[in-house]
């Protein structure tokens, strides 16, 4: 990923999608005076959390009161977003599309936004077609990324055609859990750690999961980043419950 900056904010973008000309996004993070946290729950400032939403906005030449947002619950449910959403969740909390992880949408310059302060943010795109998926460890076990892929196949978009970004994420050095999570990692994900505890790479069980649903290599770009160790990035494991969130927006130009 490409690291950016604006108005003194940390970001990062795809660089594989630098090509992909009908497409805006921006993975925003943390900068380091703790500042850049996008979400309005658990307490936080909803007015300093909004004035990040408005710079990102005006970098990728939107408006923060046009976000659909996702009230997440770590489930499979990814929504279809039409033109009727646009603000759902932008500017109240309680007006985000219910139990929702992922949102998949065909308009466009309708911004989708995914918070993760560990999780992966998944970027699935394709020419006249997006989707944004929050994946964490409950989330990738029970399928979530092959709900969203469906959601292309359903509207004629070969496999071909798409192209996936896993943003930056928790990895194996920094996130230990116990057995009963590493029972639902592919092995390529994970390693044993002491006793009965395991090391677990988010960012490799995501692109696990979207190999097997029918992704190439060559079709999915790794950010390489460890949220859980590198300070550009939130945090729950490393700050705890106070973390701000960073967070995927993206839209279709």
């Amino acid at each position: 990923m490409k690291k950016l900056e604006s108005q003194g904010l940390c970001g990062f973008r795809f660089e594989s999608f630098d090509s992909h000309h009908d497409l805006r996004h921006v993975f925003a993070a943390r900068n380091p005076q703790d500042q850049g946290n996008l979400a309005y729950s658990g307490g936080r400032d909803r007015k300093a959390a909004f004035a990040v939403r408005s710079t990102w906005s005006r970098l990728l030449n939107t408006e923060a009161e046009s976000w659909v947002v996702g009230g997440q619950t770590h489930g499979t449910h990814v929504a279809v977003v039409t033109e009727q959403d646009r603000g759902r969740g932008a500017i109240s909390p309680t007006e985000v599309i219910a139990d929702t992880d992922g949102l998949f949408t065909t308009c466009q310059r309708l911004p989708l936004y995914v918070a993760v302060a560990d999780c992966s943010a998944v970027l699935l795109h394709a020419p006249g077609a997006l989707a944004v998926v929050h994946g964490g460890w409950r989330g990738l076990a029970e399928g979530i990324l092959a709900v969203a892929i469906q959601h292309f196949r359903d509207h004629a978009i070969a496999l071909s055609e798409l192209r996936a970004g896993i943003a930056p994420c928790i990895q194996a050095a920094s996130y230990e859990v116990g057995p009963e999570v590493a029972a639902s990692c592919p092995g390529i994900a994970k390693y044993r750690g002491r006793e009965d505890r395991w090391q677990v790479d988010i960012a490799r069980w995501a692109a696990a999961e979207l190999l097997a649903a029918g992704l190439h290599e060559e079709q999915i770009e790794l950010s390489g980043l460890d949220t859980g160790s590198d300070e550009d990035f939130f945090s729950h494991r490393r700050q705890g419950l106070g973390a701000g969130r960073n967070g995927l927006i993206a839209m279709l130009d």
